[in-house]
């Protein structure tokens, strides 16, 4: 249960930032339409800030999930519907073959975002999970070290007492 409750707190972040990046970038959107470079340009950047969102939700979520999970890929869809059903609800009818190609630039991204994201994020729990096994043991360590300086510090008081 701890899983979904992660996912649902990653789900909603990331739903909310891809929103706001979707209202805020409407603007631009209509450069998209323009021919040349300048189009291309905005529809390359669209897709660079769906990718590095999809990467930075998946690679966290990954990395605080105890167990190997396919979850992400639903974190992954959650990403790119809102900005898909904005493109499709606020498309220009007469120019149609863009918008699938925003769109499809958008799942591109997002599924690009995802997979990255996830071999991202399986190195850093590795990593994560190296470093708490280190900690771990030097506490450990600390602890055994602090008991065999007790048991000598009581070993040399009862010799003093002995002696007098």
């Amino acid at each position: 249960m701890q899983d979904g409750a992660r996912f649902f707190a990653y789900s909603t972040w990331s739903l909310m930032i891809s929103l706001a990046i979707i209202v805020t970038t409407q603007g631009f959107l209509s450069y998209i339409y323009e021919p040349g470079w300048v189009g291309t340009l905005v529809l390359l950047g669209f897709g660079f800030l769906y990718l590095n969102l999809a990467y930075a939700a998946v690679k966290r979520y990954i990395r605080k999930v105890p167990a190997p999970t396919n979850m992400h890929v639903g974190l992954g869809i959650i990403i790119a519907l809102p900005p898909s059903v904005w493109v499709y609800v606020s498309a220009d009818p007469a120019v149609g073959t863009t918008d699938i190609l925003i769109i499809l630039v958008l799942i591109l991204s997002c599924g690009l975002g995802v997979f990255y994201g996830n071999r991202a994020g399986i190195k850093a729990r590795y990593e994560y999970i190296q470093a708490l096994k280190e900690h771990q043991k030097k506490m450990e360590k600390a602890a055994e070290e602090m008991e065999g300086g007790s048991r000598k510090s009581e070993a040399g008081s009862s010799k003093r007492e002995a002696e007098s």
